[in-house]
């Protein structure tokens, strides 16, 4: 994987980040912040006040605290 200036999501990555993305908005949370961390290749999406999700560069995802 290249780090760098250039580092975009991988193709899982942002399957992945639609499908949660549709999902949220599907049950009515508003997606507040959704930041892709090109340092470590990690997508974040802040969904209303309490959700947090993490989108590992393999496509696995899970709630952070």
């Amino acid at each position: 994987m290249i780090r760098g200036k250039d580092t975009l999501p991988t193709p899982e990555q942002g399957l992945v980040c639609i499908r949660l993305c549709q999902y949220l908005t599907t049950f009515y949370h508003s997606i507040e912040l959704l930041r892709f961390d090109e340092r470590d290749s990690i997508i974040f999406i802040f969904a209303g006040e309490e959700l947090q999700i993490q989108i590992d560069h393999n496509g696995l995802w899970r709630f952070i605290q």
